[in-house]
């Protein structure tokens, strides 16, 4: 087969075992190569290559904030996410971080190869069961509201209503202040909230923080769960 029509694929995979049984199905087609497969993120940005397609397993990942990373791996190549159905990370912020398709655990060797495929040539794919949450995950955005938020951009919100500060969230959600920084401004921009006051009320209006239980109690609140609070009739 000629090399221009070759793929060349980036594995990133916490546990060896994994990361050579998913080179094994890689190599049952000739039209794909493994350049690299490592641990992390951060080996294979030591790296200078280019792959086509980086598959990351973040069912199996203890990296931390899954969206970081697909961020980062996005610099090297188009992103194919293993997820879990069951746990699957907020399909939309997944997609707007870089990645380009969503498989599982489950997915066939069939399937898997296909997904390879159509992502290092440009689509987007997600296997079955994706689509479906994908489609849920729409269907909660209300109309004309200016872009709803995240599941992270909720939980900072949150915090932030309780009266934490951006160094204080980070914490809670084991993030960088930086990013928090980048979640904050994501949040302003969607809500149209200029400070923290307005923050705070948008917070309530939108039933993610209440009017009497903002005011974080010795700078240590507890971390809200993240459906909105439901108001009683």
């Amino acid at each position: 087969m000629q090399e221009d029509n070759v793929r060349t694929i980036a594995i990133v995979e916490d546990s060896f075992l994994t990361r050579a049984g998913i080179e094994q199905a890689i190599d049952r087609d000739p039209a794909l190569r493994v350049v690299a497969s490592v641990a992390a993120a951060a080996e294979l940005s030591q790296l200078d290559i280019r792959p086509d397609l980086v598959i990351w397993d973040q069912a199996g990942s203890q990296a931390g904030d899954p969206f970081q990373v697909i961020v980062k791996l996005a610099e090297r190549g188009k992103v194919l996410v293993i997820a879990r159905l069951d746990d699957s990370p907020d399909l939309l912020e997944v997609l707007r971080a870089g990645a380009c398709g969503l498989v599982t655990q489950q997915t066939g060797d069939a399937e898997f190869l296909a997904a390879v495929r159509a992502v290092a040539d440009g689509a987007l794919y997600l296997a079955a069961g994706f689509a479906g949450h994908l489609a849920g995950e729409l269907r909660k955005r209300r109309v004309g509201e200016s872009g709803l938020l995240s599941r992270r951009e909720i939980e900072t919100l949150r915090l932030i209503a309780d009266g934490c500060t951006h160094r204080q969230v980070a914490r809670r959600l084991g993030l960088t202040e930086m990013t928090i920084n980048t979640y904050v401004k994501r949040i302003r921009a969607k809500l149209n909230a200029g400070n923290k006051a307005e923050l705070t009320r948008k917070a309530i209006d939108l039933g993610y923080a209440s009017s009497s239980g903002h005011a974080a109690s010795a700078g240590r609140p507890a971390l809200a769960a993240v459906e909105p609070i439901r108001r009683s009739a």
